[in-house]
């Protein structure tokens, strides 16, 4: 049984208090990582879209190591890409994720059946069907065997070479997803700034765990790295079923409380009141403190400003956070010797809070490795 935690004060419950709880469940408040594989481990598995900006969320909840900025490099990032300690892949969602090669196989026993369900869906309409499918998986697992590792038309034309009709760039992003999923191949050494597909075998060690045991260890991951969250939390970041995920729930000793007529989960205990003033966080905009809550997404967004201002389609996709909620958002362009920051508020700042995006915007300047920023101050 799961013990229950009755809600103390309401203020204690408020978005702003859950945000900087998540926060520090998450590591990117108080002691973090000693590198950003022990961050990956952490969290399970990190959004990854974006090919570059998506090394920010494991580097800024590590340890600088020999850097001298806030945060881990991003060359430390790099470093366990290429020696293949994580892979970028597809799981959980049809979307990409950075996992620890040590995880890989549990996750995909836990969700691969689920992700492939939409897979088999969006692909339909181009012929596709699980025949055509297991023969391209078999191409590409022959293709990159004896540790050939293949760029994204290097793979495509191995498929033809073996009598697949050319893929349009759509069709070739499914076929390489049936792959993933079904362990065929996953992400290799990057050639430049590309990707590589890699036999999985060959790259991701055996490991044993049945799908019940990998939805358990799933489940505690999510709730350990990301509590306070409720079940559908779970449900919509891991794909899973409502039925397998409150199995796992009923065999794992999570501490629970009631907010605002939702049950959340947890296991890290919340953190002790900070009276350091406002913290502002430039993060990726996939960090795991905005894209793992979907049921709360209200409390992600920052307190102080209304719902309905929150766009759609923000001016820049990269967020500012304020105490942990989303306030903002950034886009940063690289020149030879400094950063250029461009920044859109919803709202104007206080002088703590506007020197708090100062000290932040800092913090990334150090992670670009640029010795100059010019920051740009603008709000709705």
């Amino acid at each position: 049984m799961m013990p229950t935690r009755s809600a103390g004060n309401e203020t204690e419950h408020a978005a702003g208090y859950v945000a900087a709880w998540r926060a520090h469940a998450q590591r990117l408040r108080g002691p973090k990582w000693a590198s950003p594989l022990e961050a990956c481990a952490h969290l399970g598995a990190v959004q990854s879209q974006e090919v570059n900006s998506y090394k920010l969320t494991p580097a800024m909840r590590s340890e600088p190591g020999d850097g001298d900025g806030a945060f881990a490099p991003a060359g430390a990032v790099d470093a366990l890409v290429a020696d293949g300690e994580v892979i970028r892949t597809h799981v959980l969602r049809p979307t990409w994720h950075t996992v620890p090669v040590g995880d890989i196989r549990m996750m995909l026993s836990a969700t691969a059946d689920r992700v492939l369900m939409p897979l088999a869906s969006m692909s339909r309409g181009h012929g596709f069907d699980e025949a055509f499918f297991d023969r391209c998986d078999a191409i590409l697992a022959e293709a990159t065997a004896g540790g050939r590792h293949l760029t994204r038309e290097e793979a495509r034309a191995e498929l033809v070479e073996a009598g697949v009709s050319e893929p349009t760039n759509q069709q070739f992003t499914y076929i390489l997803m049936h792959a993933e999923l079904k362990a065929a191949i996953c992400s290799g050494v990057p050639k430049g700034r590309q990707q590589t597909y890699a036999n999985f075998d060959e790259r991701v060690p055996a490991s044993g765990m049945d799908k019940d045991e990998a939805v358990r260890e799933l489940a505690r991951r999510f709730f350990t790295s990301r509590g306070p969250a409720t079940l559908k939390d779970f449900t919509r970041w891991s794909s899973l079923k409502v039925a397998d995920a409150k199995a796992a729930l009923a065999d794992l000793d999570l501490k629970s409380v009631e907010m605002e007529g939702r049950t959340c989960y947890y296991e890290v205990d919340p953190p002790e009141s900070d009276e350091g003033g406002p913290v502002v966080d430039f993060v990726q905009g996939f960090d795991e403190m905005l894209c793992s809550y979907t049921d709360t997404k209200d409390w992600v967004m920052h307190h102080s400003v209304p719902t309905a201002m929150f766009p759609d389609r923000p001016r820049f996709n990269s967020a500012i956070l304020l105490d942990g909620q989303l306030i903002g958002h950034w886009k940063a362009t690289v020149k030879a010797h400094r950063v250029e920051i461009e920044t859109y508020r919803l709202r104007g700042f206080t002088a703590a809070e506007v020197a708090a995006m100062r000290r932040g915007a800092d913090r990334l300047r150090a992670w670009y490795e640029r010795d100059e920023m010019e920051l740009g101050l603008d709000h709705a």
